[in-house]
């Protein structure tokens, strides 16, 4: 009876895990083809059953993945923000946070010039292509930062020891936020697609650009570590 058991809990940890890495891939393989279709012939252009077609899908399962056209288009921030969220869970306890972000955040472009993971990199040119034609587009990029970069957000209360929702954690979160956005609307503005560069070339050129931004913050608005507050400060953040 317990062999019988072990066997069925086997088999289902089995099929829960070909399931999920199913659905995984039936996400990754919608995200790819709309960035595709809209990069390619326009954001308005594109419809739900265009993109459903090319991924293999009814148009019903790519709405089951995404609640919208834009959602999709956008889909690449949530996939970094858990690989930057992972990545500074392994850094180093300086109590420096925005230190160990800027770390991080050099540690997953390595990964993505060495290997083009955890998101492939084209995947960010072809959304900051698309946002910067499409105003609904850089709209939800704006306003779903801080729901798609929450992984991040919950490790950097872990590791200041703080709820969440404090001040100082959204104040840390909100900067990275923007200094990343700074560096990318450098990399790519209107004049700048880097058409004969290299996957690694571009993505070194875009951590450049991030660089220069982290290190002009640093130079004008910070002269000692962002730490946990004090007890008045945490009480005055109440």
């Amino acid at each position: 009876m317990s062999a019988n058991l072990s066997s069925a809990g086997l088999l289902h940890r089995r099929s829960s895990g070909l399931r999920e890495r199913k659905k995984q891939q039936t996400r990754t393989r919608i995200i790819d083809v709309a960035l595709q279709l809209c990069d390619e012939q326009g954001f308005d252009a594109t419809t739900v059953e265009q993109i459903a077609d090319a991924a293999d899908v009814s148009p019903r399962t790519v709405n089951r993945y995404f609640e919208s056209k834009e959602a999709i288009v956008i889909a690449p921030i949530e996939g970094w923000g858990q690989a930057l969220a992972d990545e500074l869970r392994a850094q180093p306890d300086s109590g420096d946070e925005m230190e160990a972000l800027f770390a991080a955040f050099l540690v997953i472009v390595d990964r993505v010039i060495e290997a083009d993971e955890p998101v492939p990199f084209r995947w960010f040119q072809q959304m900051q292509r698309i946002s910067r034609d499409s105003t609904a587009v850089r709209a939800l990029s704006m306003e779903s930062a801080d729901t798609k970069t929450r992984a991040m957000t919950e490790v950097l209360a872990e590791r200041l020891h703080l709820p969440q929702d404090h001040l100082t954690v959204r104040i840390i979160a909100a900067t990275w936020h923007g200094i990343v956005r700074v560096g990318m609307e450098c990399e790519f503005d209107a004049e700048s697609e880097f058409p004969d560069c290299t996957t690694a070339s571009t993505a070194r050129m875009l951590a450049d650009n991030v660089r220069a931004a982290y290190n002009e913050f640093r130079r004008c608005c910070c002269k000692s570590n962002v730490a946990s507050p004090t007890a008045e400060t945490g009480a005055t953040a109440r």
